[in-house]
């Protein structure tokens, strides 16, 4: 459970607040995952510090690499540990004080989970908590990414991973009348096209090699999209228009149903992350931009000075 004197910052968007809502009551067991997602999805509506912390992608990164990789991420550190600290202090498994904050964000957004587990050591947590409390901490950043760096992200993307933050995707969208098939993260909420008849995870395009699972209660908004060669699955979802990233979480959540059924027949999602991003998280702190500021201005070229123009003298005339 959280912690009863945790201060706990609500979204204030009101589609999300009812959706929350719905879940809390529908699904009573996921009160303390929903707790953390609710604090990330408040933190992403304070926008500003995580929108100035967007970075330029690396111009020489790799074709394949997601638009993040290699990104050298300049952060206020002051707020940032601020903020990963109100969320640890939301679950009494994990003392804030042992993690430091702006090492567990940096692991986080690279989702090395092997680096995770180390800080969970050293502080004596559980890893598995720890691992997701760092996802829910990268939240805010991924997603002002996501917003900030759209216009950067290739008009075509083939890789089954997220081409700004390189994780697997949460689900395959159906969207529209001629249901195009359209892949989601569930950390940034970025989509991408990808052709219906093949794998996600190892590019398997044989159509009796492909297939998928639906609910017995026919359903058919959902289902659950299989490959027999590496044994991998995503969710599908049929929608009428693109879902939120937020919804896209929410939704993963209340369809825990399908995962099981997948996980009984012997499929997984890979637990490694589509592509190492290596990106690296700096200390940057609010005074740092600020300077940063004033150093722009001192640097330009002082304004040229207005040219005086005397009045003509009169000529000296004869008698004078």
């Amino acid at each position: 459970m959280l912690w009863p004197h945790a201060r706990i910052r609500h979204a204030r968007n009101v589609e999300v607040q009812e959706r929350v809502a719905t879940v809390r009551r529908d699904h009573p067991e996921s009160e303390v995952w929903l707790g953390l997602l609710d604090a990330a999805l408040a933190e992403s509506e304070n926008g500003a510090p995580w929108d100035a912390a967007v970075p330029t992608p690396a111009s020489e990164r790799p074709v394949k690499a997601p638009a993040l990789s290699h990104s050298e991420i300049t952060v206020d550190a002051r707020a940032a540990r601020n903020w990963v600290r109100r969320l640890l202090k939301l679950t009494p498994t994990v003392n804030p004080r042992q993690i430091d904050g702006l090492a567990l964000l940096e692991a986080a957004v690279c989702h090395d989970d092997t680096r995770i587990d180390a800080l969970a050591a050293a502080a004596s947590a559980e890893p598995h908590a720890l691992r997701v409390l760092g996802q829910m901490a990268a939240l805010p950043l991924l997603q002002a990414c996501a917003r900030r760096l759209a216009s950067e992200l290739p008009a075509t993307w083939w890789e089954g991973y997220c081409p700004l933050c390189g994780a697997w995707p949460v689900v395959a969208e159906y969207t529209g009348l001629e249901r195009k098939r359209r892949l989601r993260c569930g950390r940034c909420g970025t989509g991408w096209a990808i052709p219906l008849l093949r794998c996600v995870f190892c590019d398997e395009t044989e159509h009796d090699h492909l297939g998928y699972l639906t609910p017995e209660a026919g359903e058919q908004t959902r289902k659950i999209e299989v490959c027999h060669t590496c044994k991998g699955y995503v969710k599908g979802f049929t929608t009428v228009r693109a879902l939120a990233p937020w919804a896209i979480l929410l939704d993963d959540l209340t369809t825990v149903p399908l995962d099981v059924a997948a996980l009984e027949r012997g499929y997984r999602r890979p637990e490694r992350p589509g592509y190492a991003l290596d990106a690296r998280i700096q200390d940057g702190g609010g005074w740092w931009r600020l300077w940063r500021m004033v150093q722009a201005v001192t640097e330009q070229p002082p304004p040229p000075s207005p040219t005086l123009h005397q009045p003509p003298q009169p000529s000296p005339g004869r008698g004078a």
